[in-house]
């Protein structure tokens, strides 16, 4: 009997932990943008285990919607910082593109 009231809570605990986490997840709204590109990774299997866990209490449908709305979830959370970073990351591809080209006109005699 103790373990049916057991399975019970847990049970009950793991819908909550769901609940709680769809509703933390929607907060942000994650998974309103069509994600469009696939990304490779290499993990650990404890990360494995964990996004597999996630998976299997149907709070994600896969490791790889677990993985996007996990990095988008914490992106979002410090946008400002890496929207700075973004823009700095564009400031040097518009160095080295200058710098490419001073050294094509340098190689090649360019005035």
């Amino acid at each position: 009997m103790k373990e049916k009231k057991m399975k019970s809570k847990d049970s009950g605990d793991v819908k909550s932990l769901r609940d709680r986490l769809l509703r933390d997840f929607s907060d942000y709204d994650i998974g309103s943008e069509t994600r469009d590109f696939s990304v490779m990774t290499r993990l650990s299997g404890s990360f494995i285990e964990i996004l597999d866990a996630l998976v299997k209490l149907e709070i994600f449908r896969s490791r790889s919607e677990a993985i996007a709305s996990i990095m988008e979830r914490t992106i979002l959370s410090r946008i400002d910082l890496f929207q700075q970073l973004k823009e700095q990351a564009q400031k040097l591809d518009e160095i080295h593109d200058s710098a490419k080209n001073l050294a094509l006109k340098a190689l090649t005699n360019e005035k």
